[in-house]
């Protein structure tokens, strides 16, 4: 009977290590999941945060627009024939407000492939104006949105020791497809200018990520275009996650967007060079 006691109390003194044992796993696991150096969960969603005044305040935009004589004379007088291809004739150059500024993005990561769909959108002119002629004021204003589709293969990988640490380096390829719509008005009444520019150009880049524990840091850059001066894009993005929960992080960021594009309205040539560049603060969910 004592031998059976003793190995009794041998047992339970077993299954007592034991389950604390598995506690402190489960507490070191659900750890783990809240770092970005487990890559278990390939998708990453992000829902931008609103908050009030902040892309108004901080993000800027900047829209030139000119046409084939590439001239804006001192003293404006009335275009003669008063026709829409005319106006786009004169140049108007002004330091444009960007009333919002929006960029989300989706992405998949798994095995050293990255694919990604992000998109870029604001409203710049809410006080741009230039002279129609002498007398009389035009006001202009200009919507965009830009999405970006890319394919990428990791070139890279660097571990710490310690495995707190990773440095990754992905080239891509993809896509770049702008929306635009350019309009103005003569006195609140006569519509004087729309253009709807759309094109799609390809894009090369690079992206650098920097993993340690909760935060995440991503660099990237690309350029687009057919390396024609008429008709190119760069485009640089940097962010910061902190993974806040096992699916959840938050996001803070700034993207930087340069483009030009050359086109024709009315038979008569024009070119839009666009600078958004403002804040991005988002809310983040991995799948």
């Amino acid at each position: 009977m004592k031998k059976c006691f003793f190995l009794f109390i041998f047992l339970l003194l077993i299954a007592a290590s034991v389950f604390p044992q598995d506690t402190l796993t489960k507490k070191q696991l659900r750890k783990q999941q809240k770092s970005f150096l487990i890559t278990k969960r390939p998708w990453t969603i992000e829902a931008p945060l609103w908050l009030p005044g902040f892309a108004g305040s901080f993000a800027y935009g900047d829209i030139n627009i000119e046409g084939e004589d590439g001239t804006d004379p001192e003293n404006p007088i009335e275009p003669p024939g008063g026709d829409l291809g005319e106006i786009i004739s004169r140049i108007f150059t002004t330091s444009w407000y960007l009333k919002f500024f929006f960029l989300t993005k989706i992405s998949y990561e798994k095995n050293r492939f990255l694919v990604q769909l992000d998109a870029l959108s604001g409203a710049v002119g809410y006080s741009t104006k230039f002279n129609y002629n002498d007398k009389q004021i035009v006001q202009a204003n200009f919507r965009t949105t830009n999405l970006r589709l890319i394919g990428g293969y990791e070139l890279i990988q660097v571990n710490s020791k310690n495995k707190k640490f990773r440095y990754e380096l992905f080239g891509y390829l993809g896509v770049r497809g702008y929306f635009q719509k350019v309009y103005s008005d003569l006195d609140g009444i006569v519509n004087k200018l729309d253009i709807h520019p759309f094109w799609i150009e390809p894009i090369v880049g690079l992206q650098n990520q920097f993993t340690f524990k909760r935060w995440l840091i991503v660099l990237q850059g690309d350029y687009g275009g057919l390396f024609v001066a008429s008709k190119y894009s760069i485009q640089f993005t940097g962010y910061v996650y902190y993974r806040t929960g096992r699916i959840t992080s938050l996001k803070l960021g700034w993207n930087h967007l340069r483009l030009n594009h050359s086109g024709t309205f009315l038979k008569e040539d024009y070119k839009v060079n666009v600078t958004l560049s403002g804040p991005s603060v988002g809310f983040v969910f991995h799948f």
